[in-house]
């Protein structure tokens, strides 16, 4: 059931789906480019359309025109991205973020909270509180999507586990949609932002693209053959503890030399401040005595970058994507290593795989919390 309100349903099969994903997504289109896009005949896609039409969702845009026609011109679809709207939310270890998007995935309203702490009672008080703030009167939400590093996915309620918020079998998806009384649903955050970037950002129009994240761990999402991969039980693009050097420092896990190790911004500042005996530097201290030419963060930044560079070659190794996103809030480092990241990342592709086009984008806790509104946009388009 698609529907804005109770008064005007509309059952969408699969076929109904995919005009409608290509349309938002791509539109505004004219009919005979969607027909030709999805191969589908005049009357098939008039067929499909019609429904969609009279409930609204979909228009024919206005001030442009289809390409010319004997007869009436065509004029080029669009859905109308303000029949919905959907609430995101993107949980941290100590913040919450949270916007209002329409269809498009356009941000209408953004809010943010601390968090006093990861009890359950405590978070749920925030997100009720930020998804009220958010709903405006007489236009219901149609989702809420929750996006945290961990083990989740939109077909599950439960969050595995989520070392940062101290989480494990926790059914939050069931918790938050008995609180806010709007359907909901959770998934990891590296690949909720995939999913925004796959729909509405640097992904459109690549069939295939990676998105690789360096903050407080290391993550990856893949979208391969216009899907997004979610893996078994969500468990995908665990990158942080792929191995950089067997001789190299110990990440909190105990593994020697993994990227996480490397590359993570903990470790960065860790390593740097404990070598040179300065416990009061930040992480942002520590990229400026690097960008300095500070010989012992030099060297750090520089191992950081090629472990960064190592991991994204891997990826595109084994998934030959046609572009990677670097990204996380860590990205920045990026500025200081660059040279090193490069040389590594040519160093580890494949001699027969052509060069990896990466695209540096830092993007904003908003954004993460705009792909976990997507998340649960795609969750109602997709999956039912």
């Amino acid at each position: 059931m698609f529907s804005h309100t109770a008064t005007d349903p509309v059952r969408l099969t699969d076929a109904m789906r995919s005009v409608f994903v290509e349309l938002l997504v791509h539109g505004p289109l004219s009919r005979a480019e969607v027909a030709r896009r999805l191969a589908l005949s005049p009357s098939a896609l008039t067929k499909l359309t019609r429904p969609l039409i009279e409930a609204g969702y979909l228009l024919e845009a206005t001030g442009e025109e289809g390409p010319a026609t004997v007869g009436r011109p065509s004029q080029p679809l669009q859905v109308d991205a303000s029949r919905m709207s959907f609430a995101g939310i993107k949980l941290t270890e100590d913040e919450l973020f949270a916007v209002r998007t329409d269809l498009a995935a356009t941000v209408q309203a953004e809010t943010s909270r601390p968090l006093a702490g990861h009890d359950i009672d405590h978070v749920l008080g925030q997100i009720a509180e930020v998804v009220a703030e958010l709903t405006v009167p007489g236009r219901p939400l149609s989702g809420v999507g929750i996006s945290l590093a961990g083990t989740a996915t939109p077909s599950d309620p439960v969050v595995h586990t989520s070392p940062f918020l101290g989480w494990s079998q926790l059914p939050l998806a069931e918790l938050v949609e008995r609180a806010v009384n709007v359907p909901t649903v959770l998934d990891n955050d590296v690949r909720a932002l995939t999913a925004v970037q796959q729909w509405f950002g640097e992904g459109v129009g690549h069939s295939s693209f990676a998105l690789v994240t360096v903050g407080a761990g290391l993550g990856c999402g893949l979208v391969v053959g216009d899907r997004l991969v979610t893996g078994r039980s969500g468990a995908t693009g665990l990158v942080g503890h792929l191995q950089i050097d067997d001789r190299g420092p110990l990440c909190e896990r105990g593994h020697r030399g993994c990227a996480r190790a490397y590359a993570s911004s903990p470790s960065i500042r860790r390593s740097i401040a404990t070598t040179i005996d300065r416990p009061e530097l930040t992480f942002d201290d520590c990229l400026a005595l690097a960008a300095d030419g500070h010989p012992v963060a030099r060297r750090v930044l520089d191992e950081a970058g090629a472990a960064l560079g190592q991991v994204v070659a891997t990826v595109a190794n084994i998934t030959g994507p046609e572009l990677v996103v670097l990204s996380g809030e860590s990205v920045h480092m990026y500025d200081v290593c660059a040279g090193a990241f490069h040389t590594a990342l040519a160093a580890h592709t494949h001699w027969t795989a052509a060069p990896v086009r990466v695209a540096v984008k830092p993007f904003a806790f908003n954004e993460w919390a705009r792909g976990a509104a997507v998340t649960a946009l795609q969750h109602l388009l997709l999956h039912r």
